[in-house]
């Protein structure tokens, strides 16, 4: 941690100026010390009461004895100012005489006397020995003093004990959680709440062995209680070093938090798992059992150098509970348990980690340019939702696409198609696709009737919103935009949806797709906080984009003065709005690539199915799906659609990552023209570059969604496309130049 100085400051309280004084001064500037002067009781106390000083030196000389006294006297009187120090400058002893005793002083509530000396280095030695001694052991006990008043706050369970495990400390917590009281505690050992025979003797001799070298330990043992029975108890024991630089700790700090009481039954059993310990590097101990491999899922993958797992903690942790639920085992082996435990106190619970998919240099170059950056839902009844999807002729019937251009509509009639051509409809609307797919598909999952909006305001409102993106992007565009709401009505679509989502959800999800890179500025997030973008400022470098565009879609929506009858909400009951609202901003938010692998891994560990059926009076009914999955069975659609280019057919795939590549690009020949370090790679190699993302990002995501969804003719796709870019090498190079024409779009 990095040492901060502070600046001392001293108060000079002298009612006539005269050499003493003068001195004194001349010693705080030699010392670098901020210096005040006071010459009388009131302007003393006013300038304490203004500005925070350390030392305070007073004039105690016969002549102003009783103000000095007063002064002294009111600063001791004051909480605020209880770390003062205060000197008394007294008169000088003529060598005939003894010198008389400092108790008056120190009665008043001065610290330390000075004998009147107007030699200038002998003030600035005073003031000096006093910043070093009685000043940093003011603060040193005001900051002890403020830990120990939240560790007598805290709810966790703490105890301070010597090197011979002797307590000197305990919390309320403590006495609440183990039975006994402070004065039971204090000056007796803290090993005899220890239950040996049901923690294990080797768990325990592995916790001395730690303590005795110095080490942080932490595991799970069965913690003794007064009068009560045996707890599991989680517990960490932390070493704390004299500042001499001593290697042996000299006190401990113990932190025990109770467990749920089912689990003290079922990790008892000690003498079923041999156990080993491994030391980390930050000197934990953590003990791992030799029965059940915390990396027993593999991921078979033989293109180029990428084959390592990608699974976060949350995954090893179900994984290993499975396995001992496969074996038929009625408990839990203590050292599981711990693993377990140690694990969960990860703060990346669902992220891998980029070291753990893999150690190609360039690999982690690519994945680091990509990810760095870095209620009760109210119930609708009556007449609010109307329906799912409606039928062809209602769309049909809508001014606007009676009046289509011929060749317009017919490109719309294959929006259900997988490989539907989103650049064909690009080229027929002069670049307003998201114009007329958008109204297509909204139309066609009902939002006139279910949002009770009129054909105009919905016009006006795509209009508008398609003008916010910046045409000047090669990718992240109005076009990306309707071809990222083709992908997710495709997946509405799906029975699987049907059967686990409401009409407020389907049109939540399509307006979020719509409106998911709103007023995108064509860099990333890592490049906007490198040059402190008003945006990184405005939203604390965090998901800078996502937020940004969650922002634009409602004010541009809602608060659009200038633009009239475009507010496709307003007709909606404030609580289906606020509902829908705080949705839409959800499934925006999980675009952000730094949360990738936390979505992907709370989706797997949910573990749901599309078929997921229980036996009724009436046969086979979905079961009910909770608020929380359905949001994360959204979240998941449109991460899923965002990045669904590679399981495109290859004509389209390809065309995509030309135009990603040529924007990302662009960013790169900023960066270097402003002398900015490289956020991205430089993406030479186009096929490298799919390969990476597919196997990093796309492949992992979109099967398990692939899967859900039972699209599995999707996944096949998207292995097709991920062989055709990992066939390119230095024998066959990657023949299509880089180019945004329609022709990159033919196969």
């Amino acid at each position: 941690m990095e040492q901060i100085t502070l600046q001392l400051g001293v108060l000079l309280v002298f009612p006539v100026e005269d050499g003493q004084s003068e001195a004194f001064l001349w010693a705080c500037r030699k010392g670098g010390f901020a210096c005040s002067i006071a010459n009388s009781l009131e302007t003393a106390m006013d300038t304490l009461d203004k500005r925070k000083h350390h030392i305070v030196v007073i004039d105690m000389r016969l002549a102003v004895y009783s103000i000095g006294e007063q002064i002294v006297r009111k600063i001791r009187s004051r909480p605020s100012l209880a770390s003062v120090v205060t000197l008394a400058v007294c008169p000088a002893i003529p060598r005939w005489c003894e010198e008389p005793s400092v108790r008056p002083y120190l009665d008043m509530g001065f610290n330390r006397r000075f004998l009147e000396n107007h030699d200038r280095g002998a003030c600035l030695n005073e003031i000096v020995m006093m910043d070093s001694g009685e000043v940093s052991t003011g603060l040193k006990l005001s900051v002890a003093n403020t830990l120990f008043q939240l560790l007598e706050e805290s709810r966790d369970s703490f105890d301070i004990t010597d090197i011979d495990g002797i307590c000197s400390y305990v919390n309320p917590s403590f006495e609440k959680l183990a039975g006994f009281k402070s004065i039971d505690m204090v000056g007796k050992s803290t090993d005899s709440l220890l239950n040996e025979e049901k923690t294990g003797q080797g768990l325990i001799e592995t916790m001395q062995r730690c303590k005795a070298e110095g080490k942080v330990w932490e595991g799970i043992v069965v913690h003794n209680r007064k009068g009560q029975d045996p707890i599991s108890v989680e517990m960490k024991v932390m070493p704390v070093f004299d500042a001499d630089g001593n290697n042996l700790p000299s006190h401990f700090v113990t932190c025990r938090l109770e467990l749920n009481p089912t689990v003290c039954r079922s990790c008892l059993n000690k003498n079923q798992y041999n156990s080993t310990t491994r030391r980390m590097s930050n000197g934990r101990v953590r003990t791992e059992s030799s029965n059940t491999s915390i990396n027993s899922i593999s991921v078979n993958n033989n293109s180029r150098r990428l084959s390592k797992q990608v699974d976060a903690p949350i995954i090893k942790i179900i994984t290993m509970l499975r396995s001992i639920q496969d074996t038929g085992s009625q408990q839990l082996p203590a050292q599981l348990i711990e693993n377990v435990m140690a694990m969960l106190r990860s703060s990346e619970l669902y992220n891998p980690g980029s070291n753990s998919l893999t150690e190609d240099p360039e690999a982690l170059g690519f994945m680091d340019g990509l990810m760095e950056g870095r209620g009760t839902r109210p119930s609708v009844t009556g007449d609010t939702i109307l329906s799912h999807r409606e039928s062809t002729a209602a769309f049909n019937n809508t001014s606007l696409m009676q009046s289509l251009p011929t060749l317009i509509k017919e490109n719309l009639s294959k929006r259900e198609e997988w490989d539907y051509d989103i650049f064909e409809l690009e080229r027929l609307s002069s670049h307003r696709p998201l114009f007329y797919l958008g109204f297509d598909i909204l139309v066609e999952f009902g939002i006139l009737n279910n949002f009770k909006v009129e054909e105009t305001t919905l016009r006006n409102w795509l209009g508008l919103i398609e003008s916010s993106y910046r045409s000047s992007n090669t990718y992240h565009n109005s076009t990306h935009a309707a071809d990222v709401l083709q992908a997710s009505a495709c997946f509405c679509r799906s029975q699987c949806m049907e059967n686990f989502l409401d009409p407020t959800d389907f049109l939540a999800l399509l307006i979020a797709s719509i409106c998911h890179d709103i007023d995108h500025p064509g860099r990333t997030n890592a490049f906007l906080c490198s040059v402190s973008h008003e945006l990184a400022i405005m939203y604390n470098d965090s998901a800078v984009l996502e937020s940004h565009h969650s922002a634009v879609t409602f004010k541009v929506t809602c608060q659009s003065a200038e633009q009239k009858n475009v507010n496709i909400f307003k007709n909606l009951e404030p609580e289906n709005f606020k509902m829908i609202r705080k949705s839409i901003i959800s499934m925006i938010l999980a675009t952000d690539m730094t949360q990738h692998f936390e979505h992907y891994n709370k989706f797997l560990a949910v573990n749901l199915k599309c078929g997921s059926t229980e036996e009724g009076e009436e046969g086979m009914v979905p079961l009910p799906v909770s608020q929380e999955n359905k949001s994360l069975i959204l979240r998941m659609a449109i991460k899923c659609a965002d990045i669904s280019n590679p399981s495109r057919k290859i004509s389209l795939a390809r065309a995509w990552a030309h135009r990603i590549v040529l924007e990302y690009r662009d960013q790169i020949a900023e960066e270097k023209s402003r002398k900015l370090p490289l956020s991205l790679p430089p993406f030479d190699d186009i096929p490298k570059s799919q390969v990476l993302f597919v196997h990093l990002f796309a492949r992992d995501l979109l099967s398990a969604y692939y899967e859900f969804l039972e699209f599995g003719h999707l996944t096949d796709q998207l292995n097709e496309t991920f062989e055709y870019w990992d066939s390119f090498n230095e024998e066959n190079p990657y023949p299509h130049a880089l180019t945004l024409s329609t022709s990159s779009t033919s196969t």
